[in-house]
């Protein structure tokens, strides 16, 4: 499928020039050197880079330098760090490989020696095969393991502390990457949306380990005294007996952003669990801090106020996307320092950093949960069409769907144009409420691929002013979820794809001016550095499993972009090939083919409820080259021993929980069920090879 650009008509207003200023002076951007140590590359997290060797009458001579396949089976997507010539990625469980610059020769791997308890959760197990990032502190890597924060030394490749921010027993674990400022490390934890444990983010001192502070995102069991006052308050919003209905969720499981200027920690947090509101007590208001941008003292975790950009969430519209830092241009001709959030809702948002206050926003994508935003306050106006919880006949499809229109894959900001690049996604989702579903609610994520969908899956690169509130370019994708953003100040805009390629834009116009095809799904961000008068863009790929979001595989890769992990590294004139290898035909299936479909109806049931195809994939169709296996291609024998997997917990030092309440009936209606889908799979690979379906995606 092929990407086409669209302009886009802008109001421009009058905004006041910085003349005479430069503007890679501003704090918080990386200059053309050899290192990128903070990500996106400084405390403002806008992942921009004043290299400007790459330029757009150039770019189209970017060549291969070099790649490495790396052994980290769900893939890399965090963002490459780099210092004195060495590149330092992460990969689940919280391994960390170094590598040459130049030559992308493997210098050193560390492994955590940790383990899974006899009696670890479901989102314990889950958010072990997920990592989105490292960060780094003078010689010290962190990395989140297990539930642990881990500090590890560049020079002797050793860990020198461990400490736990989570409980692997409970309904939590660390899938973000960790940030750094001040000296201290700030974590949060990811809740599954299970409903059963309190987000919350954690401060470390970096030296050392020490805790130093604890924010919750949510008011806890109101028998108990407070933390604060801050959640005593924060306990009026939830509604009456709210402990009866739910004891967790709100986790701020990425976004999390270091304010030098002010000492402020900025962090986003996810919706309330469960996600339908009947299944939340009757007379809720805001619960907070559900879906809202927070600002604490980065030293105490004292409170300093909070931004929500979702009241009474029923569609899982977390806010706990990329945060990023700037200082626009006043009409007065100053400038005002802001924050600027795309959060899974659809709305661009610019607040001031100091106070909170609601600045602008606008919808970057369609939406129909709200009707608009109150001008003055930011606050969503109500709106029926997306309720699915209403007792309304049929299926009802929220935009954005829970997906989001952007998740965690960072944007780019251009301080010369005042630009933000959104890697934005469009996934219209059925949903309708269902006891025996994740969540309370049954999804159909592959709507938009049907044929009568009113609304088309596809993704878009988005390049918005924010002082407009108003797109310049769109650039359209074919899948929904794709890679993070790097921008230059010579004019280009970085992105991988979920289809497997590395792609240039020009900045002002979303003219494509390069593309390379990497065989495997990119949803890291680009890291761009000078050595030695060189300049190379690293970039990791592989299946994205490490983003948690193998559940919904046909969503971000294909057969075609299910590649293994790989770091790259590109320079002008960079002449090395990269062997891609074709897809690989679907296995006839070993398992018998069902004749019982009341019986895989059933099995399908259980496969949902248990939560399943957050490991093995939507309709247990795998993601492709992964630690994880593929069910579809399970052997007769392991099938014959699935009571020992599933029940008994023969793999749970692998990463396989126990689901020791599971009753014989179904797990024998959930073989049937994988067998009916391995002989599905087979039947629709066999099309595609035959100039049919695209993908064995069933």
């Amino acid at each position: 499928m092929g990407m086409r650009v669209r302009k886009v008509a802008v109001a421009f207003v009058a905004f006041a020039t910085l003349q005479g200023v430069s503007i890679l002076a501003k704090a918080g951007e990386t200059d053309a050197a050899a290192d990128w140590r903070l990500l996106g590359g400084g405390n403002d997290q806008q992942f921009h880079s004043s290299a400007a060797q790459i330029d757009q009458g150039n770019v189209g001579k970017l060549g291969l330098a070099w790649y490495v396949n790396m052994d980290s089976g769900d893939g890399l997507v965090g963002q490459p760090l780099i210092a004195d010539g060495v590149i330092y990625q992460s990969g689940p469980p919280g391994r960390i490989y170094a590598n040459d610059l130049k030559t992308g020769k493997s210098l050193w791997t560390f492994a955590p020696q940790t383990s899974y308890p006899a009696n670890s959760s479901w989102t314990a197990y889950w958010a072990s095969h997920v990592n989105r990032g490292l960060a780094m502190d003078g010689d010290n890597l962190y990395v989140g393991a297990y539930c642990n924060l881990l500090a590890v030394s560049r020079t002797t490749h050793k860990l020198v502390w461990s400490v736990p921010s989570c409980d692997m027993t409970k309904m939590q674990g660390i899938t973000g990457a960790p940030r750094v400022g001040g000296g201290n490390v700030f974590i949060g934890n990811a809740s599954g949306d299970m409903g059963t444990d309190r987000g919350f983010l954690d401060a470390f001192d970096g030296k050392t380990g020490k805790h130093l502070w604890r924010f919750y995102t949510q008011p806890g069991d109101p028998s108990k005294p407070f933390e604060s006052e801050i959640m005593a308050k924060a306990a009026q919003t939830w509604g009456t007996n709210y402990w009866k209905y739910s004891h967790g969720g709100t986790s701020p499981w990425d976004a999390i952003t270091y304010d030098d200027k002010s000492n402020t920690v900025y962090f986003g947090t996810d919706g309330p669990a469960p996600w339908s509101p009947k299944d939340r007590a009757p007379d809720a208001g805001d619960e907070l801090f559900t879906d809202s941008i927070v600002a604490v003292d980065a030293t105490t975790g004292e409170y300093k106020w909070h931004f929500q950009t979702v009241q009474h969430d029923g569609w899982n519209l977390a806010a706990t996307m990329h945060i990023m830092l700037a200082d626009l241009p006043s009409a007065d001709g100053g400038s005002r320092r802001v924050v600027m959030t795309a959060p899974k809702n659809g709305f661009f948002y610019v607040l001031d950093a100091k106070t909170g206050q609601f600045i602008s926003a606008k919808n970057y994508v369609p939406v129909n949960w709200t009707k608009g935003l109150d001008p003055k306050t930011g606050r969503a106006i109500p709106s029926d069409e997306g309720n699915y919880w209403d007792g309304r006949k049929g299926n009802v499809i929220p935009l954005p769907g829970d997906v989001g229109a952007h998740s965690w894959e960072p944007m780019a900001y251009d301080p010369k144009n005042h630009l933000v690049f959104i890697p934005a996604s469009i996934v219209p989702v059925s949903m309708y409420p269902s006891k025996d579903s994740f969540g309370g609610v049954a999804a159909d994520y592959y709507y938009g691929f049907r044929a009568d969908a009113k609304v088309k899956t596809h993704g878009e690169l988005i390049a918005w002013d924010p002082r407009t509130q108003t797109a310049r370019w769109k650039a359209d994708r074919p899948l929904p979820v794709n890679g993070g953003v790097l921008a230059t100040a010579s004019g280009l805009v970085f992105e991988g794809t979920g289809d497997g390629k590395v792609q240039a834009f020009a900045a002002d116009s979303g003219k494509l001016l390069w593309t390379y095809d990497v065989g495997g799904c990119v949803l890291a961000a680009p890291t761009v550095v000078t050595v030695d008068g060189t300049e190379y863009l690293i970039i990791a790929s592989g299946n994205g499993g490490a983003s948690g979001m193998r559940g919904i595989p046909r969503l971000m890769n294909t057969l075609r972009s299910q590649g293994p992990a790989r770091l790259l590294a590109f320079r002008l004139g960079g002449a090395s090939r990269l062997p891609i290898a074709p897809p690989v035909a679907f296995p006839k299936p070993s398992l018998p083919k069902p004749a019982d479909e009341l019986a895989a109806a059933r099995g399908g049931l259980v496969f949902s409820k248990n939560s399943c195809s957050a490991c093995h994939g939507l309709n247990a169709v795998g993601p492709g080259a992964s630690i994880i296996p593929d069910l579809r291609m399970m052997s007769a024998g392991t099938e014959s021993a699935m009571h020992q997997i599933v029940i008994d917990g023969a793999f749970k030092q692998a990463g396989m929980p126990a689901f020791s309440d599971m009753t014989a009936q179904e797990l024998s209606d959930l073989k049937v069920y994988i067998e009916s889908q391995a002989w599905k799979g087979y039947a629709a690979d066999l099309a595609r090879r035959h100039g049919g379906a695209s993908d064995p995606v069933n």
